[in-house]
């Protein structure tokens, strides 16, 4: 079934290009044919004393001539002013094609704009440029050019979501590669509706917005974008691990808020699991969990380090005023912290300290937890 669908596909894809290219020698051939026509109506009004032969070897040398020139112009490699093998060219939604024409020059291209405008009004795309970002490769000719925004043939740009990164920041990042707005994007993590389509339990999209690469496009819709990462998040969560969650009697949402917190602490993938049964292991004595990371998501991010009266601060998200879990996850966790959420590590640990390298000092009780800070410090004065 697959396969039929497969190359079902690929013949209307076959059919399309085709097609294509038929409709744009066509429209080479009708201009070609316009131009003789009125070549030939001049070589008939030449003065009387010009033999036929002659007005004919006149009439196939001009032929040849418009051929060539023709030849030269659609299809010669344009000029290339860059020292790239790649140009970019963003072409905005509204945008007419004297404001591409102009583009397509800004970004190093040479070419004849009357060609390429007249062109385009006979393939009738002067009007119908989708909009996004074109990528142009050296050597390209007049015609490539025209078949690119025929096709519709915009770039997908490779834009990476780190893992931990909360979704702002991911809004961040959206905005500065595909100039995607941002505050829509945030928006659209809360919006209830699109949350319950995607059959999540939650009240925004944190956490559920896999880290990973993706293939996007310019100005794409934050809906669809958001789609694609919580298709990847449900491949990641299989039903071995949903079935898990029986075992650890906790709902995905919360397994997915420790999981969070252990992306947020964790440098090193094998003290994951470690990070993660500390967490568990307060959770069942009812001990706060004291995690920085919280207390910094409450403030809406640092760029410096947390000092005491941070602490202070009244949010369900402070982990240090309040016990148990905050009320969601905190960023966007990767696949080997969630996999240690779902499998914590079968130690009594209750205490971890950074040792200043990435990796930390894990304790049991107080008084240890206490001469590994000390040690530590001592360390690190040394």
């Amino acid at each position: 079934m697959r396969s039929q669908k497969l190359k079902s596909l690929i013949y209307q894809w076959i059919v399309y290009l085709l097609s294509s290219i038929l409709i744009f020698l066509s429209s080479l051939l009708l201009l070609a044919a316009a131009l003789i026509l009125n070549l030939f109506r001049l070589i008939k009004k030449l003065p009387f004393f010009f033999k036929k032969k002659t007005r004919f070897a006149i009439l196939l040398s001009s032929i040849a001539v418009l051929l060539l020139l023709i030849a030269y112009i659609f299809f010669y490699p344009l000029g290339w002013e860059k020292n790239k093998d790649t140009l970019h060219v963003m072409v905005e939604k509204g945008d007419n094609f004297p404001e591409i024409s102009r583009k397509l020059k800004d970004s190093g291209l040479r070419f004849n704009s009357q060609a390429l405008y007249l062109s385009s009004v006979l393939l009738k795309i002067d009007r119908k440029i989708f909009p996004g970002r074109y990528d142009f490769q050296k050597g390209i000719t007049l015609s490539g050019v025209l078949k690119k925004f025929y096709e519709k043939g915009i770039s997908a740009i490779d834009v990476t979501i780190p893992e931990g990164y909360n979704l702002y920041q991911i809004a961040g990042i959206l905005k500065k590669e595909i100039d995607l707005d941002s505050v829509q994007f945030v928006k659209t993590c809360f919006d209830t509706g699109l949350i319950r389509r995607l059959g999540l339990k939650a009240k925004s999209l944190e956490g559920y917005l896999f880290p990973d690469t993706y293939k996007l496009y310019w100005k794409m819709e934050p809906g669809k974008i958001i789609e694609m990462m919580v298709q990847e998040f449900n491949l990641i969560i299989t039903d071995s691990l949903r079935a898990q969650l029986n075992e650890l009697k906790l709902s995905l949402h919360k397994v997915l808020t420790v999981a969070s917190l252990v992306e947020s602490e964790a440098k090193i993938d094998e003290e994951r699991p470690l990070i993660s049964a500390v967490y568990y292991n307060r959770l069942k004595i009812g001990m706060a969990l004291q995690c920085d990371p919280t207390v910094i998501y409450a403030l809406g991010g640092l760029d410096r380090p947390l000092v005491l009266k941070d602490l202070e601060i009244d949010s369900p998200y402070n982990t240090y005023k309040h016990p148990g879990l905050p009320p969601g996850p905190i960023n966007n966790p990767g696949k080997a912290s969630l996999i240690a959420a779902f499998f914590p590590a079968k130690i009594d640990y209750l205490y971890f300290v950074a040792k200043g390298d990435g990796s930390h000092f894990f304790s049991v009780d107080l008084e240890e937890h206490n001469r590994a800070r000390a040690k530590i410090k001592r360390e690190n004065k040394s």
